[in-house]
């Protein structure tokens, strides 16, 4: 079975394995407790292979004078949530006596504050015995040179931990080297790591996980600006050492936003494994975060799930943009914040248009410009006018496309630029950029010729840069569709320079098209002097 089938049959398999292994009830517990994400006694009774019914079967059979329903075992099981009950100290006896394991067992995942005592720091404390580590994720390959640098490090630490933390950063720095790997694994991953630092969290030598954690992103370079601090942090709170306040939320805010420039300037995967890392710091912190912060917390966990969306979706794995894309709107709900909500279905929507699905694009865009239309963001709702537009533009829908386009238009011409907006950089020149893209997909070459002149010259090239290649690239095909295969061709190369600098598929994508719309005329010098510019960048796209 492995790792398909449904959850029940994988949770089935895996008992089945580890019993087969030799394995206790407790180590096998474990395991799927790490795994599926469930709490001790959950995990216990998964072991043994019982629905809630069964498990309330097995205890009537053996007390039968103290009949329980599997309703009984849903309270006990819900706990301490406040729609469950607590089983008294009697009835985890029983559950005990029922799993074959001790009353601990049963609580492992409850709350320990032993730390607190002064004298209980003083004293040498005796190791814990290391839990047994999940089953990893089978695709995740942990990369034979951070192995190596983990040994080279000598930090003493459980075996256990060390293994996770080179699957999770191995995961987390390496994804280029990672085939195959999907979000969800990569979250499951992560998943593991943060149960068992919780587990390890006052018996394992804090200070020495806390280096290694820094040190190894410091080595295994996931990004010059992403050293050390937010592993810290995250350890430092899994490990119940520090709170979770405004400023460490202000901390992944102000990274995400230098991520977003860093893109604009750079490129997708120059950014990607940074994102990630604040994602995850993010999802670890919200389980800690007090109420009165958690709406600002999780909409910075939108926005990561969100830009790691965007990054995906320009590295074109279309399928991990989906996955974080879905995320984030939840997020955004969760957040109740309608403005982000907005802005994760616009590019959801320019997701679907891209890959030939329009009419789903639509679809999004349409609950994008509603949500949109419930804050005052003037050029947020431009913006979702805007994507509207572009979608029904691939549709053919040119009524729709131009009635979006002149809403956005008046949006932008009543919006406040002074005020706070979700879209930071948008604006006219950018508006005018895209409906000359929108006439381009209506087949009015003329039009998008001059639209694209007028909104670059009013955007600032050097700050969207791979969005500025995209629209030159749309300029480019405007011209051959006229039939001016001279410019057509300079503007082509001048998009392939940006393109150099950056790392979009998508913008490699778009160049690949336009040039096949110049075979006819490869012989001319201008299309020879073009290929040989491309070359020269390593760009050989013909």
């Amino acid at each position: 079975m492995g790792e398909r089938g449904s959850p029940k049959q994988q949770r089935e398999w895996l008992a089945r394995s580890l019993r087969a292994q030799g394995k206790s009830w407790v180590e096998v517990a474990e395991a799927l407790r790490g795994r599926f994400r469930v709490n001790a006694r959950v995990a216990l009774r998964y072991a043994h292979g019982w629905s809630q019914r069964q498990a309330a079967e097995e205890w009537n059979k053996r007390w039968p004078d103290e009949p329980k329903t599997f309703k009984a075992f849903s309270y006990w099981e819900t706990w301490p949530s406040p729609t469950g009950h607590a089983p008294s100290f009697d009835i985890c006896g029983k559950l005990a006596e029922m799993y074959e394991c001790a009353v601990s067992d049963l609580l492992v995942d409850l709350p320990n504050y032993r730390h607190r005592d002064a004298m209980n720091r003083a004293q040498p404390t005796a190791r814990a015995i290391p839990q047994p580590i999940p089953p990893p994720v089978a695709k995740l390959v942990v990369p034979s040179d951070i192995a190596v640098w983990a040994t080279a490090a000598g930090l003493q630490l459980p075996d256990t931990l060390i293994a996770l933390l080179l699957q999770y950063l191995g995961s987390l720095v390496l994804p280029e080297r990672q085939a195959g790997i999907t979000p969800r694994d990569r979250d499951e991953a992560y998943h593991q790591l943060v149960q068992f630092l919780h587990s390890w969290a006052h018996t394992m030598d804090r200070r020495a996980t806390l280096l290694f954690l820094s040190w190894a992103a410091s080595v295994a370079a996931v990004s010059p600006v992403t050293v050390g601090g937010e592993h810290e942090r995250m350890a430092s709170v899994l490990g119940g050492s520090s709170r979770v306040d405004a400023s460490i939320i202000e901390h992944v805010e102000a990274m995400l936003l230098h991520c977003r420039h860093q893109d604009a300037a750079l490129g997708p995967q120059a950014v990607l494994s940074t994102v990630l890392a604040q994602r995850d710091l993010a999802r670890a912190l919200v389980p800690e975060c007090p109420a009165v912060l958690r709406p600002r917390l999780l909409s910075a966990l939108s926005e990561a799930s969100r830009q790691a969306g965007w990054l995906s979706f320009d590295l074109k794995r279309f399928d991990h943009a989906e996955y974080y894309y879905e995320d984030a709107r939840a997020l955004a709900h969760q957040a109740d914040n309608p403005g982000l909500g907005a802005l994760v279905l616009c590019d959801m929507s320019d997701l679907a248009t891209w890959q030939g699905k329009p009419r789903v694009g639509v679809d999004h865009a349409v609950a994008a410009s509603q949500w949109a239309g419930r804050t005052d963001d003037l050029r947020l709702r431009a913006y979702a006018a805007d994507v509207a537009a572009r979608t029904y533009a691939a549709d053919g829908q040119k009524n729709a496309c131009l009635t979006a386009l002149d809403t956005a238009h008046t949006a932008l011409t009543r919006a406040d630029y002074q005020a706070p907006s979700q879209m930071l950089g948008y604006g006219e020149g950018w508006h005018i950029a895209f409906r000359g893209g929108c006439h381009l997909k209506l087949g009015e070459a003329d039009c998008a010729i001059s639209y694209a002149q007028q909104g670059l010259k009013l955007v600032d090239q050097s700050r969207l840069r791979g969005a500025t290649a995209m629209t030159i690239a749309n300029f480019a095909e405007a011209y051959v569709q006229c039939d001016e295969i001279d410019e057509a061709a300079r503007l082509l190369g001048d998009a392939g320079d940006i393109a150099v600098g950056n790392s979009s598929a998508r913008l490699i994508e778009r160049l690949v098209q336009v040039r096949a719309g110049l075979q006819p005329w490869h012989q001319t010098a201008a299309v020879r002097t073009l290929d040989e510019r491309l070359a020269s960048h390593g760009l050989t796209i013909v």
